[in-house]
């Protein structure tokens, strides 16, 4: 991924993986108050269907998380990498 730009990846069934430009990651999760609502997590995008996806702090592990919900009761562990969660997004619905 670019150092300046978003990356946006096409799945079948119109899902979509929109990682956020990585100068702005620090401010979109300050604007959604990361640390007070998603404790734990770092936000680094979305996949469209009102989840974010998220590294976990303590251990660099990917999951997705609900932008509304309880953290991390709603956290959905995809993997430890990207690739773990791309190959994720590929399955149907």
């Amino acid at each position: 991924m670019s150092q300046t730009h978003e990356k946006i990846f096409d799945f079948e069934e119109g899902k979509y993986l929109h990682l956020w430009p990585l100068p702005e990651v620090a401010g979109i999760n300050q604007d959604y108050d990361a640390d007070e609502n998603y404790p734990g997590f770092f936000l680094i995008g979305t996949y469209g269907i009102g989840e974010a996806c998220a590294i976990e702090t303590e251990t660099g592990n990917i999951y997705t998380i609900p932008f509304i919900g309880d953290i991390p009761d709603n956290a959905t562990y995809i993997g430890s990498t990207l690739e773990d969660l791309l190959v994720y997004l590929q399955d149907p619905w």
